[in-house]
């Protein structure tokens, strides 16, 4: 063995040897004292309490308001039911935010981290303000920090924190709104009746719960489905139906006759939908209703989970209070599916 590689080797055994000692001494790094300190204390059991949030950007200007009435948020720039989960989620977050490293106390410097007092104009930070609690309480939200977490401080305190979670906080009123207009799972749907705005009105229906495809009654002579499956498509077009815009319903634009779609499900759930072109966009209105009969003549299946008829109506009622006096614009491909022509259903 060369002397240069013995020295190497001499050399790394030091090393190993050192390491060693240094960790049986419990040498530890220094961690910052306030580590893992709420960085907002008690807000975690007071959650329920939360009446409003506010979100603040720069200039001091209001960019989004979620308030809280008998339990049901909304967003207050849309006058419509807010993303209760995402509300939920951002609360819990704050609850949950914790300390991770102490950053700078110099006003200076705020800029660099996003967590300068909002009223500059050119402000990069978001202000959260909680109202309904004891106390209320705002966060400066700044840059998304390393390692899942973000860069905040208290509303009137100069220390600036690394914190952890992260923090999901858009500023535009439109991503806080509850996008799904139905969600009507595909096992549910026993029938759906179709009138487009040209061309012939065609039925749908499922004799039983258990049936995996639709059929087509009252089929011209001699005209046969394309496939086993032809119209599942339409049927299944409910399942997590979301918009992409919400609008004020206003008076009917262009044609006259809108295209009209009537769902209707096993345990009683009917909803029924309008809808019409206006240039590329596809627009809809909502409604739904609880029919009895229908749910009496399809009850459960033994021993298989289904919804009793009390809490059906309530989702028909919910449906119907939430859609009243509004119109959705959705993606071409939904629309489709639901307003789809009976033609294109049939074998050529």
């Amino acid at each position: 063995m060369s002397a240069k590689r013995l020295w190497v080797l001499l050399a790394l055994a030091i090393a190993v040897a050192g390491g060693a000692y240094w960790l049986s001494t419990g040498t530890t790094l220094k961690r910052d004292p306030d580590y893992g300190a709420r960085v907002l204390p008690g807000l975690a059991a007071a959650l329920d309490a939360v009446s409003s949030v506010r979100l603040v950007g720069a200039g001091g200007q209001t960019l989004v308001t979620l308030t809280r009435d008998a339990g049901h948020w909304r967003v207050a720039e849309a006058g419509y039911p807010a993303d209760a989960a995402r509300v939920r989620r951002l609360l819990v977050a704050l609850g949950d935010l914790h300390v991770v490293e102490a950053k700078t106390e110099d006003p200076a410097r705020y800029a660099a981290l996003a967590v300068e007092d909002v009223e500059a104009p050119g402000a990069q930070s978001l202000r959260v303000e909680l109202r309904g609690l004891a106390e209320p309480l705002a966060l400066l939200v700044g840059h998304a920090a390393a390692g899942q977490g973000a860069y905040v401080r208290v509303a009137g305190q100069r220390q600036a924190l690394e914190a952890r979670p992260s923090l999901d906080v858009p500023r535009a009123p439109h991503d806080w709104l509850a996008r799904t207009i139905v969600d009507l799972a595909p096992p549910r749907v026993q029938s759906l009746e179709v009138e487009p705005g040209d061309g012939p009105a065609w039925r749908a229906v499922r004799a039983t719960r258990e049936a995996a495809h639709f059929d087509v009654p009252g089929l011209p002579k001699g005209r046969e489905l394309a496939s086993l499956g032809a119209a599942d498509a339409a049927g299944n077009a409910l399942a997590t139906l979301e918009f992409d815009e919400v609008r004020k319903a206003g008076a009917p634009a262009g044609r006259a006759r809108p295209e009209r779609a009537v769902v209707r499900a096993f345990d009683g759930l009917v909803v029924t939908l309008e809808g019409r072109a206006e240039g590329e966009a596809r627009w809809l209105t909502v409604t739904a209703s609880f029919d009895a009969a229908l749910a009496a003549r399809f009850p459960p299946v033994a021993g298989q989970a289904a919804p009793g008829a009390e809490q059906v109506e309530r989702e028909a009622e919910r449906i119907a209070a939430t859609t009243a006096g509004w119109e959705y614009r959705v993606s071409a491909y939904r629309y489709d599916a639901i307003f789809r022509k009976r033609d294109s259903l049939l074998r050529h």
